[in-house]
Parts: structure tokens; C-alpha cells; sequence
């Protein structure tokens, strides 16, 4: 009996540990990242009948006949009613009482997407006073202002969806993200993906301080970009004058908002983040962790960098800092990444994210390179693991169900060869080819990282960074 105890005791003390183990790979539990596609309890099933229906969420927008505006750039919005139904345990219909429903201000969002047939969404929602109405759609959490994405390029439709939650993962933040169907005044839309958008508050968002009133300093959210048609929210940094981070790019100022900001405080964002840069481009730049959460530098290089989503660091790129922290990343726009590219095939073989701005100095301390060479090689264990990706994908497909091809009844004009990637012969004909392109990527650029990550090194080498090293 002595011996029976002691044996169950030891087989405990094991599956403790390999549950440790498993664990630290895999942060299980620790932040508590909702993947849609995995807590769903519904069966996947379209319901017979002549009525719309979807196990997704569903949400409708209601303009009355008005015309969306943005494709001015002016940030003019129109008023309307959104419906969003979310049925945990049976599918959902429009003829169904919403879950949820508010006014929003909405206007379309992008920038090259801008140019698609399937356009994207900002909504902020409004009470009937106009004040902010903060909603949890979705079982997200609470916050006035999202982002309705419609993959369109991205034909597999999962590419934003699953790189956020992964980031989500590896990252203190990256947006929470959903899966819905879209009606825009009683016309399907096809599969979009409900985003927060990058912006401050208390609960899941960014994690700053909120600005108070007439205080001549804050914790903000930046973004580089093409800048802001409202000039208040453009800072003049001073990487803005030390180098070329081209001609059309600007950084500004997303948090706090327009109605917040003054010249005081824009020149105290634009002063604060030169603190930074005057370090990075200095000859004693490796004081550079002063003013930076290196882990957040780190991970965003390597999420980018796998995926080669090389308008990061150019374009839709922000940065966020607490008026008592450091400089961190946060991840944005997945829809050109893993091969999907529209102009050009980037090359799977080579390194990029170390030319964009402030990785260009970051890239040459050896110390920072062996962080990423050493982060990269923990995450092909977990989240960068070739088997993790490819059962994401198979399991986010399954999950969407029909609706992929209720998506493909409006936009499979798409797969037409003069709708192809360039250059020619890159043909996405298919949602199977698309999905078999995009597995094909994971797996050849994972080896291929794996096989080279330590050229990095490269780039810190004494012999081409002498004049920086004193």
C-alpha cells in the first residue's frame, strides 16, 4: 500500500511537470485570448429555408439610402443604425431580435484598400445624444470605436483574423478580432472580420493612461503612416529629419484625439519620441533600451519578419508608450503578408524588416540581434510552430463553414486571371489554390528562417559598424 501511495505521488509529481512544460511553450492560460474558432459551440451547419442564415454573427448597417462617404480622405461620416445578432446557441437570421444595437458614425477605411469593391468599415458608436456608446460586440470588450475588415485580396480570408490572435498571444497587445457576415441596407457583403482598432482604454485595449485635460504631457499612440489630414495630430520627430522615410510618410498622433490635442502637446510627443531617436542615431546608441520595451521591439521584428509583411516599420505601423513607460509595438495589416503581395513576389529568401526605420540602428547592437535569434527559435516551439500554423488554418477553415462560399457568390469574380497577384503567373484561381499557397509559404519560410536566422548576425558585425561602436 506504502509502495502504491508512493508511486501515485511520483506519477502526479511527473504530469505537474510535463503540465509546467507545457505550459511555459505554450503561455496556456495566461492571457486568455479568445480564438472565435475554437470556443465556438454551434454546429457549422446552414439551416434550410428561404431566410438568410449563418452560424457566424451576423451584422447589419442601416443607412437610410445615404451614400457611405470616405473615399474623399476628409474623415466625413454619415450616421447609421447597426444591428449586430449573435446567437450562442442557434444560428442567426435577420429577422431575429439583435443581441446588440446602437447609432455609429461609419465611414469607409484604408488606404490602398480603399480601392477595392470590398470596403472596409470604421464605426464609431454613438448614443442618441451623440455621445460615445461603449458596446461589447461579439463578446469583445467594451469600447466605442471598431473596424469592420472585408478580406478581399487576402482570398483565403483568414490572414488578419489569425495574426492578430497569434500576436495576441506572443504580444503584450494586438487587436481582438471576429468573424461575421455583412449587410450594408439589406445587401450581403460576404465574410468580414470585426477589429478592435488600435486605440486606448481601460479594458483590452492599449494599456495607457488616459489623458487629463490640461496636463502638458500624456501617454499616446502613434502611428506611421501618410499622416493625418488634420494637422494638429502630424508631429515633426526628429528621425523626420535625419533620414529619408519617404517623401509621402509622416507620423501622427492617433491617441489622444483631435479634440484633446493643442501645440503644447503635440510638441511634447514630437520632443518625447526624438528623446528615443537622438539615442538610436547617436554614437552611444546602445542606451537605446532607455526609452524602448526591447521584448516588444524583439517581437513585432519577428512576427513580421516570418510572415513578410514588409509595409510594417513603412506603413500602418504604431507605436504606443504610457507617459510612465517605454516605446512598444503593436501589430496592424496582415492582408499583404505571406506571399500576398499585390505589386511583386518578395523574395522567401531573404531579411527586410532590419531596413525600416529605428530597426535600421536596432538591427547593428549584437545584443538585440541575438534577443530576436534567441525569441525566434523559442517561438518555432509554440506559436511559429510549422504543425500550430497549419492546424490553425485547417481549423479556421472548417470553422468558417459555408459562409467562404457565400463570400465567393459576390466576390469570385476575384479568381478572374485580370484580378491575379503580379506578375504574371502568380494565379490564385481558387479558394483552394489561395489556401494552398498561403500553407506552401508557412512551411518554406519557416524552414528557410530556420536554416538562416543566424545570419542576422551579419548586421551587427564589427567590420560594418565600426562608426557606430565607442
Amino acid at each position: 500500500m506504502k509502495m502504491n501511495k508512493r508511486i501515485k505521488y511520483i506519477i502526479i509529481i511527473i504530469l505537474l511537470i510535463i503540465i509546467g512544460v507545457v505550459s511555459a511553450n505554450f503561455n496556456v492560460n495566461t492571457k486568455n485570448v479568445v480564438h472565435q474558432h475554437l470556443v465556438n459551440t454551434k454546429e457549422i451547419k446552414t439551416e434550410d429555408g428561404e431566410e438568410f442564415n449563418t452560424h457566424l454573427p451576423l451584422i447589419s448597417i442601416e443607412t437610410g439610402g445615404q451614400a457611405i462617404p470616405g473615399e474623399a480622405r476628409d474623415g466625413s461620416t454619415i450616421q447609421a443604425n447597426i444591428k449586430i445578432f449573435d446567437d450562442e446557441q442557434k444560428n442567426n437570421y435577420l429577422s431575429d431580435t439583435p443581441k446588440q444595437e446602437t447609432l455609429a458614425n461609419i465611414r469607409y477605411r484604408g488606404n490602398s484598400s480603399m480601392e477595392f469593391d470590398k470596403k472596409g468599415y470604421l464605426l464609431k458608436c454613438i448614443k442618441e445624444n451623440g455621445k460615445e456608446n461603449e458596446i461589447s460586440p461579439l463578446g469583445m470588450e467594451e469600447h466605442d470605436e471598431w473596424v469592420l475588415h472585408g478580406p478581399f485580396l487576402d482570398k483565403t480570408l483568414i490572414r488578419n483574423y489569425m495574426w492578430y490572435n497569434i500576436s495576441s498571444e506572443i504580444m503584450e497587445y494586438a487587436p481582438a478580432t471576429r468573424f461575421c457576415e455583412l449587410f450594408v441596407d439589406g445587401e450581403y457583403q460576404g465574410v468580414y472580420v470585426l477589429v478592435e482598432s488600435i486605440s486606448r482604454g481601460e479594458n483590452g485595449r492599449v494599456d495607457i493612461d488616459k489623458y487629463k485635460g490640461g496636463d502638458p504631457f500624456t501617454s499616446y499612440i502613434i502611428r506611421l503612416d501618410r499622416g493625418s489630414s488634420t494637422e494638429i495630430k502630424n508631429i515633426n520627430n526628429f528621425t523626420k529629419y535625419t533620414r529619408n522615410i519617404g517623401k509621402t510618410l509622416k507620423i501622427n498622433i492617433v491617441y489622444p484625439g483631435k479634440d484633446s490635442l493643442t501645440p503644447q502637446l503635440n510638441k511634447y510627443v514630437s520632443d518625447d519620441l526624438s528623446k528615443f531617436e537622438k539615442a538610436l542615431y547617436s554614437f552611444d546608441y546602445k542606451k537605446y533600451d532607455q526609452y524602448i520595451d526591447v521584448d516588444s521591439f524583439v517581437d513585432y521584428f519577428i512576427i513580421n519578419e516570418f510572415t513578410q509583411n514588409y509595409d510594417a516599420g513603412n506603413l500602418s505601423t504604431y507605436l504606443y508608450k504610457d507617459v510612465r513607460g517605454k516605446f512598444k509595438f503593436c501589430v496592424w495589416d496582415f492582408n499583404n503578408a505571406c506571399e500576398n503581395y499585390r505589386e511583386n513576389l518578395l523574395a522567401n529568401i531573404d531579411f527586410d524588416i532590419q531596413n525600416a526605420v529605428w530597426f535600421e540602428m536596432l538591427i547593428k547592437d549584437s545584443e538585440f540581434v541575438n534577443k530576436i535569434i534567441d525569441r525566434y527559435k523559442e517561438l518555432r516551439k509554440t506559436y511559429l510552430n510549422e504543425e500550430y500554423l497549419l492546424n490553425y488554418i485547417n481549423q479556421t477553415i472548417a470553422y468558417l463553414g459555408d459562409a467562404k462560399n457565400r463570400n465567393f457568390e459576390v466576390w469570385g469574380y476575384t479568381f478572374e486571371p485580370e484580378n491575379d497577384l503580379f506578375p504574371e503567373g502568380r494565379k490564385i484561381g481558387s479558394f483552394e489554390q489561395a489556401v494552398s499557397q498561403y500553407k506552401d509559404f508557412i512551411i518554406k519560410r519557416g524552414k528557410w528562417l530556420d536554416e538562416n536566422i543566424e545570419q542576422l548576425k551579419q548586421f551587427c558585425h564589427p567590420s560594418i559598424n565600426k562608426k557606430y561602436n565607442h
